[in-house]
């Protein structure tokens, strides 16, 4: 009787032993080890021991790569362009990423997990996409305007199906992708086209009617024909320049230009423009100056292309000219800057920009009014010729104007460091 009373007892404290390491089974308890030492002493339990650490050591090796998995799966959707959102079967969100807070304009100290996706997304017609998915199974890609700010995204939406346990779990995705760049450079395709069907177009036109009245015209009256030979040149000339132009922008824009960079005073290239052009300033009643200083000695020299900066400055006096009337004024100067970069700009006290194309004056064909420049007209490309030098040059370019009072065409160009 005593016997098995005892036994009882010896078999109880196993248990107790073994239902305590057991309860130490915990995700933490796994993670950093089980602590056997209360009962390494039974050698009987030694089995048992033996079984509980082969199984401690699998499944923190298990939680490890689970681990390991949900922190790359985490910085690959942290790091997308592309917005992710991930719900459960009932539309309740799970998941969102960065850039999809960003495209829906979500703050990020919202918390979404857990609310229904009209809540996050704030869109009937992303929240009706998603939800027929949801139902029926089909993905379906649709382009959108979601949001405040109505960007233009494609949204696939797409549910995922799984089975866990014997039991069918469905969960919902939808991936937003920013079509805006995409919209914006389609749009410069087709202005693109369209300009340069324009400016060929109109002086073929004059041409083939002046060949046309050239041809009745030469035996009769030869001042008459030599003046119509004379506008086809020039129109000829038009077009070659146009020409020259586009393929000289198409170079610098791929890369195919390689500069000739080295130490430049700018102050030089800014009074040799001057030269160059003070006659063609004189002839429009226009005052032409430089107010840099030749004599601080101290001054800066750029890292620079000589040949393509004063193709530069060119440009811009060459516009300040055209839109500055009878008796104005155009100021060249070149200056430092207090960003280790020396800073030039073109002034004029002409006619200047509306503030709803001040963005646009560097675009491809970009033009004015010609009410406001009178007959003369250039191409339209000097603008964006001059910003991918600039660019190329690692510089900024930018123009400030007040519409009727002038314009002040800016550019910094890097200081020459010889070390």
């Amino acid at each position: 009787m005593a016997s098995a009373r005892y036994f009882r007892g010896k078999a109880r404290r196993r248990l107790k032993h073994i239902s305590a390491l057991l309860r130490r089974l915990s995700i933490d308890h796994l993670e950093y080890g089980i602590d056997t030492t209360e009962i390494e002493r039974d050698s009987e339990l030694s089995e048992i021991l033996d079984a509980l650490k082969h199984v401690s050591a699998e499944a923190r090796a298990v939680i490890l790569h689970i681990s390991n998995e949900r922190n790359t799966i985490s910085a690959l959707l942290e790091n997308m362009s592309d917005g992710i959102i991930s719900t459960d079967g009932d539309g309740q969100v799970t998941l969102i990423n960065e850039a999809a807070r960003r495209l829906l304009a979500i703050s990020n100290s919202m918390n979404v997990e857990g609310r229904s996706f009209i809540q996050v997304a704030r869109d009937h017609e992303l929240n009706t996409l998603l939800k027929n998915t949801l139902q029926d199974g089909r993905e379906r890609i649709q382009v959108l305007e979601v949001g405040s700010r109505r960007p233009q995204l494609q949204v696939k939406t797409a549910r995922i199906d799984e089975e866990l346990v014997g039991e069918k779990i469905s969960s919902g995705l939808v991936v937003l992708q920013d079509l805006s760049e995409l919209a914006r450079l389609e749009r410069i395709r087709r202005d693109f086209v369209a300009n340069i069907s324009h400016e060929l177009r109109t002086p073929l036109a004059s041409v083939k009617l002046m060949v046309e009245t050239l041809d009745s015209i030469i035996v009769d009256d030869p001042d008459a024909a030599h003046d119509f030979l004379r506008r086809i040149e020039n129109e000829v000339d038009g077009l070659t320049q146009l020409v020259r132009e586009l393929l000289e922008l198409s170079r610098i824009e791929s890369g195919q230009i390689k500069l000739n960079v080295r130490a430049v005073d700018l102050r030089v290239l800014a009074e040799t423009t001057i030269e160059r052009m003070q006659q063609q300033a004189a002839r429009r009643g226009l005052k032409l100056i430089n107010l840099s200083h030749p004599c601080e000695d101290d001054f800066p020299l750029a890292l620079a292309d000589p040949e393509r900066l004063t193709q530069v400055i060119i440009n811009l006096t060459h516009n300040a000219i055209k839109f500055t009337p009878v008796g104005g004024e155009i100021a060249l100067n070149i200056a430092k800057s207090n960003e280790n970069k020396v800073v030039s700009s073109v002034s004029d006290t002409g006619v200047g920009i509306p503030p709803e194309d001040l963005t646009r004056v560097f675009e491809r064909f970009y033009k004015v009014d010609k009410a406001r420049t009178g007959n003369e007209a250039g191409t339209g490309l000097g603008l964006a010729i001059s910003k991918h030098i600039v660019q190329a040059h690692g510089g900024d370019i930018w123009v400030e104007s007040k519409f009727g009072s002038g314009s002040t065409f800016f550019f910094t160009i890097p200081i020459y460091n010889p070390s």
